[in-house]
């Protein structure tokens, strides 16, 4: 009798953690693209450095990685589906301060509440027009078009809606 009073009811669990969050494969798949070229540039940099004649000690001696980064309020940063000149401004002195960097890969990153269903054309409605247009400024101003990833933080829960861009790359060799 007192083992059956120490059951738990129906739907409780007796003591046990709540289970783990169920594995979200959208978002692991938008990322992997993004996450895999890090990765193999992390991996491949000590190779190619032996591959250039480089000793271990040296290439203990590598660059850090660098991050130069960004975050623009989504207010004033379109006119439709284009860069404001504010936004463009931006987007320029971030481009100049990662000037010193050989960038190996650049994340345009929506965070926030952003409107995706694609109705609308306020400052919050997120379009791939709108993205594109961020490639190419980034593209005019040096930035390797193929080293350009967008990766998708939309959050309905935060505050504000913001767009997130980091340079990641190490100090360039003169």
């Amino acid at each position: 009798m007192a083992d059956s009073a120490r059951t738990p009811a129906p739907g409780q669990n007796a003591g046990m953690k709540s289970p783990a969050p169920a594995f979200n494969r959208r978002l692991v798949l938008r990322r992997a693209p993004a996450l895999a070229v890090a990765l193999a540039c992390a991996m491949l940099a000590p190779w190619h450095a032996l591959a250039a004649g480089g000793s271990p000690a040296a290439r203990a001696e590598a660059p850090k990685v660098t991050v130069r980064s960004a975050s623009l309020p989504a207010r004033g940063l379109f006119d439709g589906d284009r860069l404001t000149a504010a936004a463009m401004a931006r987007l320029d002195a971030l481009a100049a301060e990662a000037g010193d960097l050989d960038v190996e890969v650049v994340f345009v990153a929506p965070t926030g509440p952003w409107r995706l269903d694609g109705l609308g054309s306020d400052e919050r409605q997120l379009t791939p027009a709108r993205l594109q247009a961020v490639r190419d400024h980034l593209a005019r101003r040096g930035v390797d078009a193929r080293r350009i990833y967008v990766e998708d933080r939309v959050d309905p829960k935060a505050a504000e809606p913001r767009l997130d861009v980091e340079f990641v790359g190490r100090p360039a060799t003169q």
